[in-house]
């Protein structure tokens, strides 16, 4: 059994209750109900693996009022999910989740319509009750939520660049208006929310350690103040936080972040502010007050919500190069306008901006990139050897590189040596800049790409020694135990996709094929896992045998391959993709990714790495 923290997923209202008094004409499977997920990201729930859903049971339930729905229980009578229909049309509106027999999560359709509205964490998953107004799968507004679940809302809407979710959080008109507020408190709340869109991007443009491996710690505030109705002049009480103080954490650096003010209304928690960086000690996201300034930010908003979709497709979006210059546009005139101190955090979009129009930009067309590199040039002028200089110049490089390879029937030698040449230049400019990790590990991995490995072990030397607390540092120590592998004892140990522990050494005695692999790479995988399976049914009897080690992000995906496409041996799985232990243990960034042991439990070949150019190899190992 699994706990998974799973984002959202497939709409559960598609499976129709067919049942009629008490008998059920069309059952669903275990299967059929646990393919479903929740709308809402970070629900931690109970998911068995595949070999377990084969003990699972689904049984007929009805209510004490009325209704009926399927339950699903684990192989131990514990419930993991439960779809019910209340109002008796043979349609789901409450879809339930548990985590260790207890309901952790439900959905909720109140207009009995298929389509989920309101969203209830429960028990130990909170106590958060939001509602979806426009059935859009996000949530515009909170019936329930606590202040520490407010705060961790704040963190997803920076790590998401999602103003949008701040503004859910924010207390409403009408509920100042219930509050009774004096007309003055009512005028100060609502015009700090006029300039919350702007202290909003002003905090994000500085907490440029922010990313989607930023884990929530918890909320620091001293006790709730209540602050008698004939303070304010009002008719009633108000319960509020002074200030709140987010602690979080991102590859093992600390950020603290303000909530500003929060008020309680009813059993929610609401925000008057967007929130500001720091430790309390200080506001450090001041907010620009010029009315010029605000309404480019309007505008910016305004853009931002228009953005088109689609942005990881493959080839040329037009859509998404004119809106990333119509933000640049946008965010070149507030830099005009901001303070000389203010600029860094907008002239660093700018430069995401054109990158993102240039790298999907069509061959014949370098306007994006031209203007990257103007801006490239003025920084460099203006601001030599500073942070900004290099975060531009690396997304100018990055961009140039990617238009290369690009261009049909390129010279990959070439534009690789190029490449190696300008990453070399960077980490000598700039040799601790917020990119060099990147950039030295892009030098060690071009390196091995064009045969130059004397040249790969240096790059990833520098980067376990220079950058040793750095992911990537670990992850370059990891690639230089790889390429000394040869002759040394193979190190692998985990958990298995169905279940249970594995280790190498049980295999020690046979010859061992280590086969790296992920479900994205299915056009390989496919194939690859056929010729797998033959080479197993020649030299098993020999003494061969695979072990797969799945890189996916999630166990989720891998299943659902392997269950399209069985594969043969023993599969391993962490969570975490190409970021997880088990690719960072040797340095795997690259997949398909083979070793070969021996009977020893040494690796006799790191090299090949086309499944096809192992039959040749076995058959001299194995007569």
């Amino acid at each position: 059994m699994t706990r998974e923290r799973k984002g959202i997923g497939l709409l559960a209202g598609c499976l129709v209750l067919m049942v009629g008094g008490s008998v059920a004409h069309a059952k669903p499977t275990a299967a059929d109900i646990l393919r479903f997920r929740p709308h809402q990201e970070g629900i931690v729930y109970s998911t068995p693996s595949a070999q377990e859903q084969n003990s699972c049971t689904v049984e007929l339930v009805t209510g004490e009022r009325g209704g009926s729905g399927w339950l699903v229980r684990d192989p131990q009578s514990r419930p993991l999910r439960k779809f019910f229909d209340t109002n008796g049309d043979k349609k789901i509106d409450v879809w339930s989740y548990y985590l260790d027999g207890v309901e952790v999560y439900r959905e909720i359709s109140s207009q009995y319509d298929v389509k989920p509205d309101q969203f209830r964490w429960l028990n130990s998953g909170g106590m958060k009750w939001g509602v979806d107004l426009n059935k859009d799968g996000k949530i515009d507004g909170w019936k329930m939520i606590s202040a520490e679940e407010v705060s961790q809302e704040i963190l997803l809407a920076i790590i998401n660049r999602d103003f949008n979710r701040i503004q859910a959080l924010f207390i409403t008109e009408s509920e100042i208006k219930a509050l009774d507020l004096p007309a003055a408190e009512a005028a100060r709340l609502l015009e700090l929310q006029k300039q919350a869109f702007a202290k909003f991007q002003n905090t994000v443009g500085k907490l440029t350690n922010i990313s989607d491996k930023t884990r929530w710690l918890h909320l620091e505030t001293i006790a709730p103040q209540c602050v008698p109705a004939e303070t304010l002049g009002n008719k009633q009480d108000v319960i509020k936080y002074a200030r709140g103080t987010i602690l979080c954490e991102t590859n093992g650096k600390n950020d603290w972040i303000q909530t500003g003010e929060l008020i309680k209304v009813g059993l929610a928690w609401r925000l008057i502010d967007s929130p500001t960086i720091g430790d309390g000690m200080g506001d450090l996201g001041a907010t620009p007050t010029d009315p010029a300034v605000q309404a480019l930010l309007d505008q910016l908003r305004d853009l931002d919500a228009r953005a088109p979709k689609g942005a990881d497709a493959p080839g040329p979006n037009s859509d998404i190069v004119d809106y990333n210059l119509q933000r640049a546009n946008l965010l070149e005139q507030i830099v005009a306008k901001v303070k000389p101190e203010e600029r860094e955090q907008w002239i660093r979009q700018v430069a995401d901006c054109l990158s993102a129009a240039a790298q999907n930009s069509p061959d014949n067309d370098r306007k994006a990139y031209q203007r990257l590199a103007r801006l490239e040039e003025q920084i460099i002028k203006v601001v030599p050897n500073t942070p900004v200089a290099a975060y531009v110049t690396f997304r100018e490089m990055s961009a140039d590189n990617a238009a290369k390879l690009a261009k049909p029937g390129p010279d990959i030698v070439k534009v690789q040596e190029q490449w190696l040449e300008r990453l070399t230049k960077f980490v000598d400019a700039y040799p601790r800049a917020e990119d060099a990790p990147e950039a030295l590990m892009q030098l060690g991995m071009v390196s091995e790409f064009v045969n130059k490995e004397t040249e790969a072990k240096k790059w990833y030397q520098r980067l376990a020694k220079d950058f040793s607390d750095h992911p990537l540092g670990a992850k370059a120590q990891g690639a230089l135990r790889r390429l000394e592998l040869e002759g040394k004892f193979l190190e692998l140990s985990g958990s298995l996709l169905d279940g249970g522990r594995f280790n190498i050494e049980q295999l020690r005695g046979k010859t061992v094929i280590v086969y790296y692999w992920a479900s994205w790479n299915k056009d390989r995988c496919v194939g690859d896992f056929a010729t797998l399976r033959l080479l197993l049914d020649k030299f098993a009897a020999k003494g061969l045998a695979l072990v797969c080690v799945n890189l996916d992000n999630t166990a989720e995906e891998a299943n659902a391959f392997l269950q399209r496409s069985p594969a043969p041996g023993v599969h391993l799985f962490q969570a975490g993709g190409l970021e997880s232990p088990l690719a960072t243990q040797y340095g795997v960034m690259v997949l398909p990714n083979l070793f070969l042991v021996d009977k020893d439990g040494k690796v006799v070949s790191r090299a090949i790495q086309q499944v096809g150019g192992l039959e040749d190899e076995l058959s001299k190992r194995l007569k």
